[in-house]
């Protein structure tokens, strides 16, 4: 099996970070082997939550798992809280060959997410330009290249020797989806729009691709295969209460299965 790190935060509410990537892995054929960034008592978007920052033991673990000479196929990133961690994550990818993607979490809808600062930001980026896969929103896409047009914004990423840039929540009319660029290709994948963002999408999403491109699939069919799964998780899901994630266990063997079955 292929062993993928995922650095993410470990949050009891609100069906992300690492409490979805390791379902979805793991459904995949990968094992998920997590280090958390942060225990949350929920995820940041609801109106109160505890938060317990794991900085100080990062360093120790890394050293752990260099101690046991364990090698990862992938490296995956998501939530950081402080910008020491961004700095311990990046040796730790030098000194690996993984598949690095790094979902450069900082913002949504135009704003920086409450507690983030442009320094924190700042070091995400560097991290990101250090990836094979990024897979950003749109206002992380601006943070990201200080450019408003999509295209042109994939271009500049591109451009910088990232391989694979994958935007996800653009809106088009009634249509919510991703595009995906590599030099010379571009593709979207759009579904219905159910108003609004839900917690964990783009926890789900990166991990998906992750999972499937470890298993063999290119970008574009991972993706594809990973917008049809939260829009079919998506459509059993309570929009009322958005903080809470989307109902995607149910659905996980379909994300499993292979594309020819039935």
């Amino acid at each position: 099996m292929k062993k993928c790190a995922v650095i993410n935060d470990l949050s009891g509410f609100g069906k992300c970070s690492l409490c979805a990537g390791i379902p979805v892995l793991s459904v995949l054929g990968a094992e998920a082997h997590p280090l958390p960034t942060a225990v949350l008592s929920a995820q940041t978007g609801y109106s109160s939550y505890l938060k317990i920052d794991l900085t100080e033991y990062m360093p120790s673990i890394f050293e752990e798992w260099k101690k046991m000479g364990v090698s990862f196929d992938g490296i995956l990133t998501g939530y950081f809280s402080d910008e020491k961690q961004v700095d311990v994550v990046m040796d730790f990818a030098k000194a690996s060959d993984a598949l690095l993607l790094v979902d450069p979490v900082m913002g949504d809808s135009g704003e920086m997410y409450k507690g983030f600062s442009d320094s924190l930001c700042s070091k995400i980026k560097s991290l990101a330009l250090m990836a094979d896969i990024v897979t950003p929103n749109v206002t992380e896409l601006y943070l990201l290249t200080g450019e408003q047009n999509i295209e042109k914004a994939a271009g500049i990423l591109l451009e910088s020797g990232i391989k694979t840039v994958i935007v996800t929540g653009i809106k088009k009319d009634n249509l919510i989806g991703n595009a995906v660029f590599e030099k010379g290709c571009r593709k979207e994948y759009f579904s219905a729009c159910h108003k609004g963002s839900f917690s964990g999408t783009g926890d789900i999403l990166s991990a998906a691709v992750m999972g499937k491109i470890l298993a063999g699939s290119d970008a574009f069919s991972a993706v594809e295969a990973a917008a049809e799964f939260i829009a079919l998780a998506i459509r059993d899901t309570d929009t009322e209460n958005r903080n809470d994630g989307i109902a995607f266990e149910k659905f996980l063997y379909r994300l499993g299965r292979n594309p020819d079955e039935t």
